[in-house]
């Protein structure tokens, strides 16, 4: 039990989840605001929608990839989606629907990465923009706004005093979890990112594994998009350029190494809670939403150098240790 708790206290989702605390106290004296009940809320829906944008996204990290698509993909699904509705498909359809345009995405991902053999930072960077121009087209220029109440309940709803979209952000943390902790391919992704060459030569079928992590990223993303366009009952084009930054933060944030093998979505759930408090924070101060993306983009190298750091310096114990027992 206690050296259970050494690696749990030991864990940089653990210091997330310190670090969150520490914020909420700093900022519940710096703004009297930030302690109201409907700031609270605010906090909780906009960390729901960014926990579940990220949470596939866990899983092509944990690869060693990259997909930075996941903003355009949730902007396109709720896009379409919201077309969709407005010509009168039940809103019942609607999220099954959006996670087959995820799948899409997913596999032609996996496709260029795992086929193509392209740089993952290079094909979803292309993804990306053929999903924006997409949107774009679906969109004509326009704002679709007034949808129907079935669908965005899911963002603005109550089950007795529970919002349906943190229960909806839960379901799917759980279904992530299982598939990253208790399946056979799950533990072939992190097998696979914590040791390439390894891999190759046993029995992990790594097209599999990165076809499956970018098809899980790509119906997560899906899936934000549609709580995103709930949430606001409206959609455009543009809505998931601020999360194609955001998402990343969030996971790295949370505690998964960028070179793969090392994380899991608890972290990115407490990564993506502290993301959204600094920003919520920075909302109440006054802080320019010019200068936002500045901070953000300093959290991710600072969170990458530690990373990097902390692997490297595991590698030297390693080394070390060997030349001890030799």
């Amino acid at each position: 039990m206690k050296e259970k708790w050494n690696r749990i206290k030991s864990s940089k989702s653990f210091l997330c989840l310190i670090s969150i605390l520490i914020l909420v106290v700093i900022a519940s004296v710096l703004s009297p605001s930030f302690r109201s009940l409907d700031n609270f809320v605010t906090i909780i829906r906009q960390a729901s929608v960014l926990v579940v944008l990220s949470a596939g996204l866990t899983a092509v990290l944990l690869t060693g990839g990259m997909d930075l698509s996941v903003g355009t993909t949730a902007a396109f699904a709720g896009c379409l989606c919201a077309q969709l509705l407005k010509i009168g498909v039940p809103s019942a359809v609607i999220f099954p629907i959006g996670l087959c345009i995820g799948l899409a995405v997913g596999l032609l991902n996996g496709f260029l990465v795992a086929v193509i053999k392209l740089p993952a930072f290079i094909a979803t960077y292309a993804t990306n923009w053929v999903l924006k121009g997409l949107a774009i087209i679906v969109m004509s220029g326009a704002v679709i706004y007034d949808l129907p109440s079935g669908f965005t309940v899911f963002g603005t709803g109550y089950i007795g005093k529970i919002p349906i979209i943190v229960i909806f952000t839960v379901s799917v943390v759980a279904v992530v979890y299982f598939f990253l902790q208790k399946t056979t391919i799950g533990r072939d992704i992190y097998f696979y990112g914590s040791n390439k060459e390894a891999a190759r030569y046993s029995a992990v079928n790594i097209n599999r594994s990165v076809y499956m992590a970018f098809a899980l990223c790509s119906m997560t993303a899906a899936l934000g998009g549609l709580l995103m366009t709930a949430r606001l009952n409206a959609a455009e084009a543009a809505m998931g350029d601020a999360y194609g930054l955001q998402t990343v933060a969030a996971v790295v944030i949370g505690g998964t190494s960028m070179l793969g093998g090392e994380g899991g979505i608890i972290g990115t759930v407490f990564g993506g809670i502290l993301l959204t408090v600094i920003i919520n924070i920075m909302n109440l101060l006054g802080t320019s939403s010019l200068a936002q993306p500045m901070v953000v983009g300093i959290v991710i190298l600072a969170m990458v150098l530690m990373d990097t750091f902390t692997q490297v310096r595991g590698e030297k114990f390693k080394k070390k240790a060997v030349a001890k027992t030799q």
